[in-house]
């Protein structure tokens, strides 16, 4: 979902048509805005269900934290219906006109759906928006709640808090143009080694996924 579907208009009733069919359409309706995948084909609106129940767990467990939109109701079950935030997409914006007093609003705003068991996972520039210097985020319909996948639901939210923290520091990155990360860059140091687990784990992944090639091939005695 692109982030202009929240910015602030005075029509009533805006359509934003999807952008391929596995988007969802979205209207603006007064002070809220409606997700609906109601007229998707088929599999894009078995799809379209999924991600709007995803959404729904997700806005409820953030209920209250300033800078996530409030979750309404659900008009029909392809469809969400969710208060409207205000705000620019920072896709469209200056990056180095921002301050450090947003990076540490932002930073905060990552932590608090983190600490409530919802890691974001898709906090493209789209997703962020800019109103004054206080960021708001939209579009939880791919995001991970914890206890989700109970076997290795740590590790999985582990990867999606992973990607968050990567798309915080490419933002820095890209607003301040200094070789090396600042020192107010307090996370950049959990990055690098979230990065080095990642790298480790996939390695051990590659190497586990080979094993299981060859137990598969191997001839079974009889």
């Amino acid at each position: 979902m692109d982030t202009e579907e929240h910015t602030i208009t005075t029509d009533d009733k805006v359509d934003y048509p999807p952008r391929n069919f596995w988007k969802a359409s979205v209207r603006r309706e007064g002070d809220f805005i409606v997700k609906d995948y109601g007229r998707n084909p088929f599999l894009a609106r078995q799809w379209g269900r999924f991600c709007i129940r995803r959404e729904m767990a997700a806005l409820k467990k953030l209920e209250g934290v300033e800078g996530i939109p409030s979750f309404q109701k659900m008009p029909t079950r392809y469809a969400l219906k969710m208060k409207a935030v205000p705000g620019a997409p920072l896709a469209k914006l200056d990056k180095q006109r921002l301050d450090q007093k947003f990076f540490e609003r932002l930073s905060t705003l990552f932590e608090q759906i983190h600490s409530r068991g919802v890691a974001h996972g898709d906090a493209h520039q789209r997703n962020i928006l800019v109103h004054g210097d206080r960021p708001y985020l939209i579009d939880f319909s791919t995001s991970y709640l914890k206890g989700t996948v109970p076997v290795a639901d740590s590790y999985l939210f582990d990867c999606f808090k992973l990607l968050d923290l990567e798309q915080i520091y490419k933002i820095k990155k890209a607003a301040f143009v200094e070789e090396q990360p600042p020192k107010m860059f307090l996370l950049y140091r959990v990055i690098k080694g979230l990065k080095s687990m990642k790298r480790a784990l996939k390695t051990t992944g590659l190497i586990l996924a080979v094993l299981c090639l060859i137990l598969i091939a191997a001839p079974v005695p009889f």
